[in-house]
């Protein structure tokens, strides 16, 4: 399994952001290729710092498959509808899954 992490900073607007997110991106995202399941949450902080204002993990069954999704015209349409609800943007991170 592998994991492709997305961090979103705290938007200007995040009552405009969440309602964006979740009612058209992530229904979008949802139809990525060889995506498995995704889940994402609007963390709270435990401690000093900032959290990122919404965490996105999509899981692939490999890397191979996670990117030929993002480089899918799916994932084009979902890359290209990032500034419509973030326009701060994102970082993205990835990681092959290890269970203990």
């Amino acid at each position: 399994m592998h994991c492709l992490t997305v961090l979103y900073p705290k938007p200007d607007d995040p009552h405009a952001f969440r309602a964006y997110y979740v009612d058209r991106h992530i229904p979008l995202a949802r139809t990525l290729p060889g995506l498995v399941s995704a889940t994402y949450a609007f963390p709270e902080p435990m401690g000093p710092g900032d959290p990122p204002f919404c965490v996105f993990q999509g899981y692939f069954a490999d890397a191979a498959g996670m990117a030929a999704a993002l480089e899918s015209d799916i994932g084009a349409k979902v890359a290209a509808d990032v500034p419509n609800y973030s326009p701060k943007g994102a970082t993205l991170c990835n990681f092959p899954v290890t269970e203990t």
